[in-house]
């Protein structure tokens, strides 16, 4: 497994709706359970390169997507760091 970031989202439908406008843009996004060390409004996170990042964000603002935070998730276990 390698390092990746997770985008967490106070609600479900945005968590959604993030995923379809990354996958019709071509993103390689994935929904996934929120990992256990990040707390968050809603049980699901989109995973992403770490390059993927700033394009992410960009997409979110563009299309009104609202994001709670993103976070880099070590392969190693270690605690995960809050980016964004």
């Amino acid at each position: 497994m390698e390092d990746f970031c997770v985008v967490t989202f106070h609600s479900t439908h945005l968590a959604l709706k993030f995923e379809r406008t990354a996958k019709d843009m071509g993103l390689d996004i994935r929904l996934i359970p929120v990992p256990r060390q990040i707390s968050s409004s809603c049980g699901l996170a989109g995973k992403i390169g770490e390059n993927q990042v700033e394009a992410v964000i960009k997409m979110c603002r563009k299309n009104d997507i609202e994001f709670e935070h993103i976070y880099k998730v070590y392969k190693d276990g270690s605690s995960p760091k809050q980016l964004v």
